[in-house]
């Protein structure tokens, strides 16, 4: 399955002037934003069938668990399925822990012993986002597995989504020269145009490195950093642009 990497990808931030209006980072006064990628898209519902038992004699179980940002989509009528050969072999809908609150599909796959070892093509319909999610890089099939830990997997949206197919891995790493404060509220996110793109995350122990994964529909894409600070209670916008090269991304800026 995709994975969400945070590489070190440094991006250095200056400051060229103490005053706002002529930084070439412009400022705006903000409430805190709820920056967010938009995925819904304009998918049709599809029209799976469980394949019948009697023709396949072999059986594989994968589970598979939501990332927060597909749990936040979910729904009840959100279907799952896996694909072998062009032909599906296993359907799932979604099932949520009583105790945790974690989505989960759990997939009844189905082969022939000529397809052991075969790769299998996971396909998630998002019912609220209305958008097909495909993710071809599975484990292979293997019957009689016993649900062992390499097949459990996490479903993420990076490179499986049919809107956004595309995704730069970014870290932005920010001086300790900028003019103001970082603080835990601060936020940063990607945009093209005024279309966000992806909301990067730091921790306690480091709130001047940022690192997330940033979708495009097409190779080289530019896109426009935006960081909200608490402490000015407003967004800079960098004026320099991020080529999204479907690849680890280095940038270097200025205030």
């Amino acid at each position: 399955m995709h994975s969400s990497p945070h590489p070190c990808v440094a991006l250095a931030w200056g400051c060229s002037s103490d005053d706002e209006t002529t930084a070439s980072a412009p400022f705006v006064v903000s409430q805190a934003p709820h920056w967010a990628i938009d995925w819904t898209w304009n998918d049709p519902e599809p029209d799976w069938k469980e394949p019948p038992s009697t023709q396949y004699e072999c059986r594989m179980e994968l589970l598979v668990a939501m990332d927060d940002d597909l749990k936040r989509l979910s729904s009840e009528e959100d279907q799952m399925a896996i694909f072998i050969n062009g032909t599906c072999r296993g359907i799932s809908f979604p099932n949520v822990s009583k105790t945790t609150g974690n989505v989960f599909f759990l997939i009844h796959i189905k082969g022939t012993s000529q397809e052991v070892g075969a790769d299998m093509e996971l396909r998630y319909y998002c019912h609220n986002a209305r958008q097909l999610f495909t993710d071809k890089y599975m484990p292979v099939f293997t019957p009689n597995n016993l649900m062992d830990e390499a097949h459990q997997q996490v479903f993420n949206l990076a490179g499986s989504s049919s809107k956004y197919p595309l995704f730069t891995q970014l870290a932005v790493t920010i001086p300790e020269n900028v003019p103001f404060t970082v603080t835990e509220d601060d936020e940063l996110a990607v945009f093209v145009g005024d279309e966000c793109r992806g909301i990067l995350h730091t921790t306690p122990e480091d709130y001047f490195r940022w690192c997330s994964v940033v979708v495009s529909r097409e190779e080289n894409e530019t896109a426009t950093i935006r960081y909200y600070s608490a402490e000015k209670q407003g967004i800079y916008t960098i004026a320099e642009g991020v080529q999204l090269n479907n690849d680890l991304q280095s940038v270097n800026a200025r205030f």
